[in-house]
């Protein structure tokens, strides 16, 4: 009995490192056999005869003397890759779970066995050439013509950014920082040659900024949202900067910088009427105004 349970020992041991070296493998990693027998605590032979018998057809040695898949092994593209993609699309923090096996059990698991249903976000159709175009110009620096809201412009493009649906470019314009949404443009020119040279600081703003409102004025907001949809607020970040505190009474003192008027008025009359402009005062006049309008309009 005990030889069939030390047999049984070795095999579970062996199907735990060749499923481990397999993972790596698949991930795009090139192994150093030594580097595994010390993870694993075995003998250099004993990798050397996973790598090279029992993963045979599967494994091979490259010219550095690493180990790799087989070509006909690869998969079209690398699962590693998938957090790249993740990071690129936005959706790195989606699932609680962003781990490389829990995707790849999502991606194998049919679709209507899934545990997990994303409603997509509404996307607008933008025309493939003037988006491919305007990358790059981006990435070889070439200044930019076209027409925008009716007026022609010459920029200078920095970055291609998505924001709720809506793709932007974000570009110098007589030295100052702006957004075209791409989907305005008309009738670009790309001038090849050309050549401009980025501003560092336009470069850091772009970076740390988390919307599309360039401006180096902010004014800071200040909220009343009643205890109906406070969590809401409180559960993600709906405002730039945003901070909240809550009351007894269960509401929230909600703080942000806004650049622009127009950046915060679309939230405020999302929630009516449960959220207020406490300051600055005349924003709230504002909504006011526009309320008092469209009711004249709605009863005309």
């Amino acid at each position: 009995m005990s030889s069939i349970n030390a047999n049984h020992s070795r095999g579970e041991k062996l199907a735990q490192r060749l499923s481990r070296i397999l993972a790596r493998l698949h991930q795009g990693d090139r192994i150093d056999k030594h580097q595994l027998a010390d993870e694993h605590g075995v003998d250099v032979r004993t990798i050397e005869r996973d790598l090279g018998e029992r993963l045979l057809g599967i494994a091979e040695r490259n010219p550095e003397g690493h180990w790799q898949l087989t070509h006909a092994a690869r998969s079209t593209i690398p699962a590693r890759h998938l957090h790249g993609y993740a990071r690129l699309s936005g959706t790195e923090h989606l699932f609680p779970d962003s781990s490389l096996r829990y995707l790849l059990e999502q991606l194998d698991t049919p679709e209507s066995r899934r545990a997990t249903l994303i409603q997509a976000v509404p996307q607008e159709d933008l025309k493939g050439g003037l988006f491919t175009a305007l990358q790059a110009a981006i990435e070889h620096c070439h200044l930019c013509r076209f027409s925008y809201k009716g007026r022609s412009r010459v920029a200078q493009p920095y970055r291609l950014i998505h924001k709720d649906g809506i793709w932007y470019l974000a570009a110098e314009e007589g030295e100052r920082l702006k957004s075209f949404s791409i989907g305005l443009i008309e009738g670009m020119e790309v001038d090849v040659a050309s050549r401009f040279h980025r501003n560092p600081a336009h470069v850091d703003y772009i970076d740390a900024k988390n919307d599309v409102w360039f401006t180096t004025e902010s004014t800071d907001v200040l909220l009343r949202v009643a205890p109906e949809v406070a969590h809401y607020f409180s559960r993600q970040q709906l405002l730039p900067h945003q901070q909240q505190r809550m009351d007894s009474d269960g509401s929230l003192l909600v703080t942000a910088q806004i650049n622009h008027i127009n950046q915060l008025l679309p939230v405020v009359r999302h929630w009516l009427p449960h959220v207020r402009i406490i300051r600055p005062l005349e924003w709230h006049e504002v909504l006011l105004q526009s309320l008092r309008q469209a009711l004249q309009m709605w009863e005309g």
